[in-house]
């Protein structure tokens, strides 16, 4: 992501380096006097390379204010199939500021779609059916949990997406049950600490912490028995689960929901009982990209061409309602240019970005 109202010599500027510097400037002190100090992740990350750069611009930063070296500590998610590979390296070049790794979720199978997409072997089925226990997903949990612990950093778990569902009792128990069972797994595995969307989930996420945890972390869980290989990362050819018409229309839904919301100024979004942040717009269109340029078929035997992929997403588009989603017909368009088996855009949010920003006489650019 760029930052487009402020430009170094000429050019955007990195949002990321942006963002930081304009938190840290004004905040860190401030959180330091407060009794804990400026922690940040640093998601998306796709190299060591990455990582020593924050590194430099972490001291840059300590430096600049007159903070100690060490203040800052950084959490890395990995969310990118590549990083999988470089937990160790990530970990050292970040080892002054390290607080350990997180496990991603939807980003993280969004990145193995991404970087293999040319290669039908990797087509997966619907996403529900993609858990953190098929063998691909379990195999990077498996590993971090051992890496993190051998270098003496917290292992973190991935989100619970989950909010509360009111009006319907039986639902919303149901949905809690899947979040503590989710959370059960997480510690038993080995992590440390773990995220919800809500915070009526904390509760939850704390009891099961807390009976199955009783120490501050699990460093001495040091899962020595884990002998993961690179092809067990990417295995996806094991995953189960069919890819059906209802995973077509979800994903577009979906997508179509969060696009729109995003370029009304939202980044956040409850869809379906879920809090969505981009992830899931990124698998869906993803996910449809793949099915589209491999002509993967649905469980019926029907072939997933652009023209159905086109005609499902005018189908979905229609069911929505213009006045909540006023800027519907825009997300229609950038959705039409991923499904066509053809186009692939890095990122949803850097295709979207100049949508949102204005001049100051308020024209878009």
């Amino acid at each position: 992501m760029e930052e487009a109202h402020v430009l170094v010599d000429g050019q955007r500027c990195s949002a990321s380096i942006f963002d930081f510097a304009l938190y840290f400037f004004h905040n860190a002190k401030a959180a330091v006097a407060a009794g804990f100090g400026p922690y940040f992740y640093l998601p998306k990350m796709e190299s060591y390379l990455e990582a020593r750069l924050w590194n430099d611009i972490f001291n840059v930063a300590q430096d600049e204010i007159g903070l100690a070296r060490g203040t800052i500590r950084g959490t890395v998610l990995i969310e990118t199939i590549v990083a999988a590979f470089q937990m160790d390296e990530i970990i050292y070049e970040l080892r002054e500021h390290s607080s350990g790794l997180n496990c991603g979720r939807w980003d993280y199978i969004f990145s193995v779609i991404k970087k293999f997409r040319h290669d039908p072997r990797f087509t997966l089925p619907d996403r529900s059916d993609v858990t953190m226990t098929s063998p691909f997903m379990d195999a990077y949990v498996r590993l971090l949990i051992k890496t993190c612990h051998l270098r003496g950093v917290h292992a973190m778990g991935g989100m619970a997406a989950q909010i509360p569902i009111k009006g319907d009792a039986k639902a919303n128990q149901a949905a809690m049950d899947k979040v503590r069972a989710d959370k059960r797994r997480e510690v038993l595995a080995g992590h440390d600490g773990t995220w919800v969307a809500h915070p009526a989930l904390v509760a939850i996420a704390l009891d099961e912490f807390d009976k199955n945890m009783p120490s501050a972390n699990q460093f001495h869980v040091r899962r020595e028995e884990v002998a993961v290989t690179g092809a067990d990362l990417l295995n996806t050819n094991v995953v189960g689960g069919k890819i059906t018409e209802g995973g077509v229309r979800g994903n577009i839904s979906v997508g179509l929901i969060y696009m729109a919301n995003w370029l009304n100024g939202s980044g956040c979004v409850p869809i379906h009982n879920l809090m969505e942040d981009a992830a899931t717009a990124e698998i869906s269109r993803s996910q449809l990209y793949q099915w589209v340029r491999h002509a993967a078929r649905t469980a019926d035997g029907t072939v997933i061409t652009p023209e159905y992929a086109a005609r499902i997403l005018k189908e979905e588009a229609a069911k929505l309602d213009r006045k909540s989603y006023p800027t519907l017909d825009l997300a229609v368009e950038y959705m039409g240019t991923q499904i066509t088996g053809t186009r692939y855009d890095d990122f949803l949010t850097t295709l979207c970005y100049d949508a949102i920003v204005k001049t100051d006489d308020g024209a878009r650019l």
